[in-house]
């Protein structure tokens, strides 16, 4: 079932939800939509529920606190708004899932390199801030753990900057008290930039591995271009600029006025844009070569859907691991009981911890084009992994589930719970249930055992090898 807020039935989510022979509620507004979530009937279909919402607040609520215990327990709800589904369409790779937009990573990013993903941001809209998280999401490279100089980096762009960035700041709290992120404000005399350094960065090291960056400009501004120009001719940078303005015309037209070092160049650039027929002339005549317009046009329900069959996958593995006794050695399984699958995502406790595994499906394509594997679906390839592969792509997983957990709302833990979990390992959970404070928050080299002694990096290191089994699982199908 979709309940869609504030959409036609000709919009292409809608539509193509309803040609499956699925059902659709539309609702004039978010209010009306939780309204009609809180009545499902269970015995109507309604276990398994896709909620398309208008406010990313409404989303954010969702994510963090969840749904109250009576509905948890009878839905298998995943929501999303409409500019967070569009931003998921044109970001993420997953496995049956096409997407024609070039990849923030265009060329593989590995342990080895000295490249850094940089994406550019115009605009203050609720486009912006979804592309933005998005990306924040997706975009974790193994040179990091090399090099933590080595951030993916997400500017934005705007006359309004300073209120985006409290904006951001505001609902992504803990995220951002343990970044690097700076401001920069073009209409001073001189504009100088002001740093902030993660708050813990001297107890428990560097373990974000993206920065943030907000201008105080536009598009037109001499300083902005010049450092455009710079950015798109470095052959460090893997730069792709993105036209968010509420205005979907605007963003077509700044697009075309970008620098010419954008269009010659191999730099992306991505236009929201629901009527798309102008950026694709422009992007087919030359004008703009580079331009990828996306949209309600290009954004899928189905793609929501192929995320939770991943995270469900990945809920299994973590499950199968945990249950093992402490003396036996830590492997994925075998196989994927699909009917047992379908119940352990069912007891997931909450909405946050579904979300969690739905973030970890986000980066399955990612971490496998960091190895040079571009086609995910070619799981064959997967089990050529050494174990150097293996070892890289389980930090890489520590760091992404870093930054998620702290986007969800949780925190590392002060000085003072660390002592008390030192001496009192059962006080992990406790703090982590109660306080929202988690101890393995903190940089991969700082990793400490769990309660049963084992190293936790183990679970990860599990989830990593088990990749192909969740990725050939969920291509062959079951019923989700």
């Amino acid at each position: 079932m979709l309940i869609a807020s504030n959409l036609r039935s000709t919009d292409a989510p809608v539509a193509a939800e309803a040609a499956a022979g699925r059902r659709v509620l539309i609702a004039d507004c978010d209010d009306s939509a939780l309204d009609m979530l809180g009545a499902i009937d269970p015995a109507d279909g309604g276990d398994d529920c896709c909620l398309l919402l208008e406010s990313d607040t409404a989303l954010r609520l969702l994510q963090t606190a969840g749904l109250p215990p009576h509905l948890h327990r009878r839905l298998d709800l995943i929501a999303t708004t409409v500019e967070d589904l569009c931003a998921k369409s044109v970001l993420v790779r997953a496995p049956g899932v096409d997407n024609s937009v070039t990849a923030l990573d265009r060329t593989p990013v590995t342990r080895e390199s000295d490249t850094v993903v940089h994406l550019v941001i115009f605009g203050d809209s609720a486009a912006a801030d979804a592309l933005a998280i998005n990306a924040a999401l997706v975009a974790h490279y193994p040179n990091y753990c090399r090099d933590p100089r080595l951030r993916t980096r997400i500017t934005i762009v705007a006359d309004t900057a300073m209120a985006v960035r409290d904006r951001l700041v505001r609902r992504y709290r803990r995220l951002f008290e343990n970044s690097y992120y700076r401001s920069i404000d073009l209409h001073l005399d001189d504009p100088r930039p002001a740093l902030h350094v993660p708050e813990h960065l001297g107890r428990l090291g560097d373990f974000v591995d993206v920065e943030w960056e907000f201008v105080r400009g536009d598009s037109s501004a001499a300083a902005v271009r010049r450092k455009l120009a710079e950015w798109a001719g470095s052959p460090l940078r893997q730069l792709t600029v993105a036209l968010c303005h509420p205005s979907h015309n605007r963003n077509i037209d700044e697009a075309l006025d970008l620098p010419s070092e954008i269009h010659r160049g191999s730099t992306a650039v991505l236009c929201r844009t629901d009527a798309p027929a102008a950026a694709r002339l422009a992007c087919e005549s030359g004008a703009c070569p580079g331009l990828r317009p996306y949209g309600l046009q290009s954004a899928s329900v189905g793609l929501l859907r192929t995320l939770k069959a991943l995270g469900q996958r990945i809920n299994y593995v973590y499950h199968h691991c945990f249950a093992l006794p402490p003396e036996a050695p830590l492997a994925p399984p075998a196989d994927i009981d699909t009917d047992r699958l379908a119940e352990l995502w069912r007891g997931i406790g909450s909405l946050s911890k579904r979300y969690s595994n739905i973030f970890g499906a986000m980066t399955i394509g990612t971490k496998m084009h960091s190895l040079g594997h571009t086609d995910p679906e070619r799981t064959e390839s997967y089990y050529a992994l050494s174990v150097d592969e293996i070892d890289t792509l389980t930090e890489v997983e520590h760091n992404r589930w870093s930054l998620e957990e702290l986007m969800l709302g949780y925190r590392p833990v002060t000085a003072e719970e660390q002592r008390a979990v030192e001496a009192d390992i059962s006080l992990k959970r406790t703090l982590r249930d109660t306080e929202r404070a988690h101890y393995d928050l903190r940089a991969y080299s700082d990793l400490r055992p769990d309660a049963t002694g084992k190293p936790v990096e183990i679970y990860d290191r599990a989830l990593t090898q088990a990749i192909p089994l969740i990725v050939q699982s969920c291509i062959t199908g079951s019923k989700i």
